[in-house]
């Protein structure tokens, strides 16, 4: 069947430059599952933030690696972390997508795009955010669920969310923000989830613990990044979602270790209420996918698919 979706044309570019792309409306077919397929892994980047890489091509899901600490009431004026940006993230990317725009998600994605060349996709908030920061406007493409983008390596669909039930409202960012702002006005701005295929696999990216269940009709995910924190306060979280997403043979548990802490190679310091949480988890997804596979991921250490 004919649909109208999003396809990013990656135009050519001079020898260490980045490519920049090109966005516009076209007609696609789904396409068979590829016959040769190329070699791709994961990477936690820490906080909800992650890295895939196929066939020479990378995806970057809510990179944020500035971890800066905050106090209580978020009145820090915070700002991205140049060096950190530089040390752990990729040097090209063709696509940053953003589940909402809290600094813990959203803060480095403009710096990232305007290093990388890659399209910022998110909601209208994390848009906002990017053209504050001066990224192209042919690199920005807000959405409010069912937009698709189509790359070289990857096709990228939204699907509209709910936050984790933290009890703050789900405010926008007004347009045209005056950056740098407090880590407290980095309003929710929507939230958005991700359906990606790569090769003839698919995944599904949670960044925070919520979901709509009758947004996932026709999803069937092999991997599954699912984000933990706070899932007790939504009924049966982890075995609705995963349910609802064909039960993944990989669940990746997401946002779950100290935040604040400074990102380094190798294993984080887990609290042990930290660790009593990730088993209860992998307890949970074996109750209702005993064949599963979870890993919880350790910083900056690839996981091959």
């Amino acid at each position: 069947m004919w649909k109208l979706s999003l396809a990013v044309l990656l135009a050519s570019a001079c020898a260490g430059t980045p490519a920049k792309p090109s966005i516009q409306l076209t007609k696609t077919v789904e396409e068979p599952p590829a016959k040769v397929q190329p070699p791709a892994t994961l990477t936690y980047l820490g906080v909800a933030g992650w890295s895939l890489q196929s066939g020479g091509h990378t995806m970057l899901f809510d990179p944020y690696v500035t971890r800066v600490a905050v106090d209580t009431e978020m009145d820090n004026v915070v700002v991205p972390d140049g060096t950190a940006i530089e040390r752990f993230i990729p040097r090209s990317a063709d696509v940053v997508v953003v589940s909402h725009s809290h600094f813990d998600h959203a803060l480095d994605v403009p710096e990232i795009a305007l290093r990388t060349g890659a399209v910022v996709f998110g909601t209208k908030s994390t848009a906002e955010l990017a053209r504050a920061s001066h990224v192209p406007e042919q690199q920005i493409v807000a959405a409010s669920g069912g937009e698709e983008l189509v790359f070289s390596a990857f096709r990228v669909r939204a699907v509209k969310a709910l936050h984790s039930l933290i009890d703050m409202p789900n405010l926008p960012i007004a347009a045209a923000p005056q950056l740098p702002l407090r880590a407290r006005d980095y309003h929710e701005g929507g939230t958005l989830q991700y359906f990606v295929r790569f090769g003839d696999r698919t995944l599904y990216f949670v960044g925070t613990a919520n979901f709509v269940e009758d947004q996932l009709k026709g999803v069937h995910a092999d991997i599954a990044i699912v984000a933990t924190g706070l899932r007790q306060k939504v009924p049966d979280y982890t075995c609705k979602l995963l349910s609802s997403l064909g039960l993944p043979k990989l669940v990746l548990p997401n946002h779950f270790d100290a935040w604040q802490e400074p990102l380094r190679p190798g294993q984080m310091t887990l609290s042990a209420e930290t660790q009593a949480d990730l088993e209860a988890f992998t307890a949970e997804v074996h109750t209702c996918a005993p064949e599963a596979h979870v890993i919880t991921p350790v910083w900056l250490e690839p996981i091959a698919l």
